[in-house]
Formats: structure tokens, C-alpha cells, sequence
């Protein structure tokens, strides 16, 4: 793999994994804003299927839905399908926070703990193929 392509994966990880961090930082302190640590868990999970496909330098269109980056990464690995339920769960928190959207309810402490279950599966996931 070209040099540049490595380190380009590398901040991809490195964002996403500070925002893990924060998210997870978040959860402990507040005990609200659960729909906004939803949202860094979703993020956080983007960035890495972005960085492993930035990684296996393929290219992907500027979208923020995780089933479909994920099918974008089963394409250079099956394992992926493996975690559909995972993203398909986490993409709905990048539209309650920053859109009105009247079909998806408001997330509680539940869903923020099941986001960050989650988003470190994938995270696990793609650090386990780059090996």
C-alpha cells in the first residue's frame, strides 16, 4: 500500500477513535445528552469503515450511512455482513440530532449504552482486519 494511503487511514482511526473517547468520556459524566453521545458513537464508527476503506484504497461516496459504507467494506471482506444489525442502529443517530425527525424517537441512557456496545464492536472489527 502507497505510504500516503496508510496515513490517510491512520487519521480516519485516530479521529474516530477520539471520538469514541469522548463519547464514552461523556456517557460517564452527564447524565443526559444521550442523543448527542449517540451521535459520537455513530461518528466514531463511520470514521473507521471510512479509514478501513481508505485503507484498502477504495473510494467511497460522501454519505453517512453506516450499512452502506458497511457493504462498501464486505466487498473486501465478507466479515463485514456480519455487523449490519450494529450500523444499521447506529446510523439513525446521526439524523435525530441534527434533524427533526418525527419517526425515530428521542435516545435515552439505553440506547447510548447499546450505541457504545456497538461502535466498539465495529471498532474492534476493523482494527482485527488491518492487522
Amino acid at each position: 500500500m502507497k505510504k500516503s494511503n496508510h496515513n490517510s487511514s491512520e487519521r480516519w482511526f485516530e479521529i474516530g477513535s477520539n471520538e469514541f473517547k469522548f463519547a464514552i468520556a461523556s456517557l460517564k459524566e452527564f447524565g443526559a445528552f444521550y442523543p448527542q453521545i449517540c451521535f459520537q458513537f455513530q461518528q466514531a464508527a463511520e470514521k473507521y469503515l471510512k479509514g478501513f476503506l481508505v485503507y484498502n484504497n477504495k473510494r467511497f461516496p460522501k454519505i453517512h450511512d453506516l450499512s452502506q459504507l458497511l457493504k462498501l467494506c464486505a466487498k473486501i471482506d465478507k466479515d463485514f455482513l456480519d455487523y449490519f444489525n450494529e450500523t444499521a442502529f447506529l446510523s439513525q443517530f446521526y439524523l435525530i440530532v441534527r434533524y427533526p425527525v418525527l419517526d425515530y424517537p428521542i435516545a435515552e441512557k439505553k440506547e447510548a449504552l447499546e450505541a457504545s456496545k456497538y461502535a466498539e464492536s465495529i471498532i474492534k472489527l476493523v482494527k482485527n482486519k488491518i492487522k
